[in-house]
């Protein structure tokens, strides 16, 4: 009798949801999938509920050697994905033959957990949020800017006419004491932005914006300049080049298009 693995019923996480987008993104840049099956499958991963169904989305796709180690590709449920540990505490754990599944980068006397993705992209949105929400307990903002490597945010520190300015590396630190917020500003929902749309329209930006070659340089998340009460919050998401040929493109959070400036215009 076909017994069901205990692993592949585990509930997932965002942070796994977040490993099997990058595996999607990696097998659309090597031609494994068309554009119409990465979108599929992404929009399918920010759905998922167990670790089973995350599975099933990657289990026919070679797997590059950088993401071998992720807990999708294995096969496994992940272990947490942070460890601040000293390196004697790491040696002494190695050789009692229990320091599997610590391997990451180091800084200083810390080891941390793998390199983050591409924080412009689907998962890599994805990643972030879910740092930010477990680091702050709600997914409110001022404004945010992703760029591949790092974000910055911006959000109400709590304190009267008083913001947080935050840059997130894997870890979110402030940036000097808080800074002045104006009484009209007002915060937005991270959690409202339609992440799997996102990801389609982010990954086709260049085809979009005429931008032959390109690449998204960063991402921004905020009120329209203005200060007008009906505004909406956009997503302007922009494209660049070798050539430095660029455009961008503005979205709503749950995806509808609102502009595009392309490369030409």
């Amino acid at each position: 009798m076909k017994t069901t693995s205990p692993a592949k019923t585990l509930r997932a996480r965002d942070a796994d949801r977040a490993d099997v987008c990058a595996l999607l993104d990696a097998a659309l840049a090597d031609g494994q999938l068309t554009e119409a099956e990465h979108g599929k499958r992404t929009a399918t991963a920010m759905r998922a509920e167990t670790f089973g169904a995350l599975d099933r989305l990657v289990d026919d796709l070679q797997v590059p050697g950088e993401l071998a180690a992720t807990p999708v590709a294995r096969g496994a449920p992940r272990a947490p994905r942070r460890w601040w540990i000293p390196v004697g505490a790491v040696v002494l754990a190695g050789l009692l033959g229990a320091g599997a599944g610590l391997a990451g980068r180091t800084v200083g006397d810390a080891v941390l957990g793998p390199p983050l993705p591409d924080l412009t992209t689907g998962n890599g949105f994805a990643h972030f949020l879910a740092d930010y929400r477990a680091e702050y307990g709600s997914t409110l903002a001022d404004e945010l800017t992703l760029y591949p490597e790092y974000a910055l945010v911006e959000r109400d520190s709590g304190k009267p006419g008083k913001q947080d300015e935050l840059q997130y590396r894997g870890d979110f630190e402030r940036w000097g004491s808080p800074g002045s917020r104006s009484p009209g500003t007002r915060s937005f929902d991270l959690g409202e932005v339609d992440l799997a749309k996102y990801a389609r329209l982010m990954s086709g930006a260049p085809q979009t914006t005429r931008v032959p070659g390109g690449w998204v340089s960063h991402v921004l998340v905020r009120f329209p300049p203005g200060g007008a009460k009906d505004a909406e919050p956009e997503i302007s998401i922009y494209v660049e080049n070798e050539a430095e040929q660029s455009g961008y493109l503005k979205i709503r959070l749950d995806g509808e298009p609102i502009a595009v400036y392309p490369e030409d215009s």
